[in-house]
């Protein structure tokens, strides 16, 4: 089955156009964009049963480990690295990847100009297309109301929330949603995974801790 999950697993490669600023000087750093800052993650699978979100062994680890210039402005490099994912497919492979990132007018996006997220921009954004076979498109559109996401070890943060969702060849919306919640100035604290056509999301990755130089 199709996954509106490979939206988040895929969100760094995206090859999508969306701004170009050349000359952008950033005031403030939503995304945290600073060398050295980390993040460890765990993934949750829900459980059918109950309802409740359990453990997986799936974690992720997230660094800032170092800037390059391309074409006049700053990249950062995130490495991620998944680890003690045992075949479970619904949920990112084991390995390292590596993205170069920058902030341009409130976009999160790639040396390409691909979208990641967006913190100030309510319209409903293009990503890239869902595969090369169908004409479904994976969008992203900013929540106008912010969230407070707790996370049991860490406390409450206080979240924009970008909806990632799909759309057929109709323009249809189809059903399955997810959510990536991030604060500003700590970064991305919680996000879903969904099947396209379920409305209910079946996996978490979830914050554990973070070093915010």
């Amino acid at each position: 089955m199709r996954k509106i999950a490979i939206i988040l697993m895929t969100l760094f490669t995206i090859c999508s156009c969306s701004t170009n600023d050349n000359n952008t000087t950033e005031n403030e750093n939503f995304y945290a964009l600073t060398e050295g800052n980390s993040w460890a993650y765990k993934y949750y699978n829900k459980d059918l049963a109950t309802g409740e979100f359990v453990a997986t062994t799936i974690t992720e680890t997230v660094n800032i480990t170092h800037t390059t210039e391309i074409d006049g402005n700053t990249y950062y490099n995130f490495k991620h690295i998944v680890t003690g994912n045992n075949g479970n497919i619904a949920f990112p492979n084991n390995g390292e990847q590596n993205y170069m990132l920058r902030d341009s007018l409130g976009f999160l996006i790639n040396e390409i100009g691909g979208i990641k997220y967006a913190n100030n921009n309510y319209e409903e954004h293009f990503v890239d297309r869902f595969d090369d076979i169908s004409s479904t498109s994976i969008k992203l559109q900013l929540s106008t109301t912010q969230d407070i996401v707790s996370i049991a070890s860490l406390g409450d943060f206080i979240c924009l929330d970008n909806n990632y969702f799909l759309r057929d060849v109709n323009g249809n919306q189809l059903n399955g949603l997810d959510h990536v919640y991030r604060e500003d100035g700590t970064g991305e604290i919680l996000s879903t995974l969904s099947f396209a056509s379920e409305s209910d999301h079946y996996g978490e990755k979830r914050l554990e801790s973070y070093i915010i130089q």
